[in-house]
């Protein structure tokens, strides 16, 4: 039996390269191949993706886009499928590098290329939970507590404008948006225990 020396059986290490032009090509032929399996969809603005659209009891909390990275999130939570969801999308523009979190190949199934009537394009992965109880029943009691509220302030004539901080909120009943009048106290602290309800089930 013919042995041969260790070190002719050694093959070179792999090399890597995060050099600037790896990481772009990278980042390039990613982005490329998204565009390429992604499913395509049409919408008015990136504030009211499908899952806006379709819900009729729900809440709904946009972070606006980052004007530098293109960056914007929509979270909903659908009291009627009892379904927390998180929109996450980039604005696309040939200049400006891929910054959305993925995790490939897995993402391939659930992103989509966003286009609207203005010709604006984004890439957007939409992750879905629907297997935390506890917070399904903390949303619906502070719905419920929100709506009482929303009706009780409405009787309540008030002359401050909706604060800057929550005017992407959208609370949604039987299909209807319901005005908050977060010049309410307690109406703006609910609608802020709304928004840190929806955004830690997808922190985790």
């Amino acid at each position: 039996m013919l042995l041969l020396p260790v070190m002719a059986l050694a093959q070179a290490p792999i090399q890597f390269s995060n050099s600037p032009t790896a990481i772009k090509q990278y980042e390039s032929s990613t982005l490329e191949s998204l565009v390429e399996r992604c499913s395509v969809v049409k919408v008015e603005s990136y504030k009211a993706p499908e899952e806006v659209r379709a819900l009729r009891n729900g809440f709904v909390d946009v972070l606006p886009r980052n004007p530098k990275t293109g960056l914007y999130s929509v979270f909903v939570f659908d009291q009627d499928k009892r379904t927390f969801t998180l929109v996450d999308g980039q604005a696309l523009s040939r200049d400006k590098k891929l910054s959305l979190r993925l995790v490939l190949p897995r993402d391939y199934g659930r992103c989509r290329l966003v286009r609207t009537p203005e010709g604006a394009e984004m890439l957007e992965v939409v992750h879905s939970e629907r297997n935390y109880v506890s917070d399904v029943q903390r949303m619906q009691k502070l719905s419920k507590e929100l709506l009482e509220l929303s009706a009780a302030s409405a009787q309540q004539p008030s002359a401050c404008a909706a604060a800057s901080s929550v005017q992407d909120i959208q609370f949604l009943n039987a299909g209807n948006r319901v005005t908050l009048n977060v010049c309410h106290e307690a109406t703006a602290a609910m609608v802020e225990r709304l928004r840190k309800t929806v955004r830690k089930v997808h922190e985790r």
